[in-house]
């Protein structure tokens, strides 16, 4: 069993790097991926436990993009964390995150909800803050009892509150990740909040741009457009990938392991990873 979508405290999942890697030698998996968002910040953490209890650990990253104003979200798998030029790419992405959450918070400030982004920062164990952190505030202050609430009320996409995610072209984030090195994949396509026939034509332009395969094996994924999507990824000879997307309690229900991908799809990662090393 593998599980190839993960978040941790250096996101906004509740587990650390090293709780993570504990919680997958319990569930068997055998190959695992911390995903944070738009950090590498864990996998050193994990990398090293991982190793310790003889789990195959791949260095991923789940990068936010926006395509009509609606959040993408793009992964990286095998990345090369002595790439600079990246690194230093991911630096400017989360200064972004930054003024993102401020806005957000200028936004709950007119809906009378005051929170300060000291206190949001204070839920935050890693270094990256995201719509979960805010939202723990707001159920802290009373405006809401549960994380669904909140993000139904406010800080969802189109809600009063929601910002979203400006100056990161999806095209762009395709592109830094194989100039990484990377193995790319389009994450959860079938929750991307356009048509059926618009998420197709992002698939397409982003497939020209070296995208590698979609991200099918996921929890709770609606069948009519898995097979949409599975008919559209035969065409193209797409890897298939998936996994829990795992956020600890941010995300109730939800265990490490749940996707149902199998060791090949990893075998896959690592064929397409090693014929670009060779094209290089």
């Amino acid at each position: 069993m593998i599980d190839l979508h993960m978040h941790s405290t250096f996101s906004d999942g509740t587990l650390t790097p090293t709780q993570l890697v504990e919680l997958a030698k319990n569930n068997n998996i055998e190959v695992m991926a911390i995903t944070d968002h738009d950090n590498v910040d864990g996998l050193k953490e994990g990398r090293l436990e991982a190793e310790k209890v003889g789990i195959t650990f791949v260095n991923g990253i789940e990068v936010s993009a926006n395509f009509l104003s609606k959040d993408i979200h793009i992964l990286g798998y095998l990345l090369n964390l002595e790439d600079e030029a990246f690194l230093g790419w991911l630096k400017n992405l989360q200064e972004k995150r930054h003024d993102r959450t401020l806005e957000m918070l200028k936004k709950l400030s007119k809906l009378g909800i005051e929170i300060s982004l000291a206190e949001v920062e204070g839920e935050v164990l890693g270094n990256v803050i995201g719509r979960p952190h805010i939202a723990k505030m707001i159920i802290k202050k009373g405006f809401a009892a549960t994380m669904n609430e909140v993000f139904d009320r406010y800080l969802g996409d189109g809600k009063p509150a929601y910002v979203p995610k400006v100056g990161v072209d999806m095209v762009e984030v395709v592109k830094k990740l194989k100039a990484n090195g990377a193995v790319v994949i389009l994450a959860h396509p079938h929750l991307i909040s356009h048509s059926d026939d618009t998420v197709v034509n992002i698939i397409d332009k982003l497939v020209k741009n070296g995208l590698d395969g979609l991200e099918l094996y996921y929890p709770n994924i609606d069948i009519k457009k898995r097979k949409k999507l599975l008919k559209k990824a035969k065409k193209k000879e797409f890897i298939l990938t998936g996994g829990s997307d795992f956020h600890g309690l941010h995300r109730a229900g939800i265990d490490l392991g749940t996707g149902e991908i199998s060791i090949e799809v990893f075998q896959k990662m690592v064929e397409i990873k090693e014929k670009m090393i060779q094209i290089k």
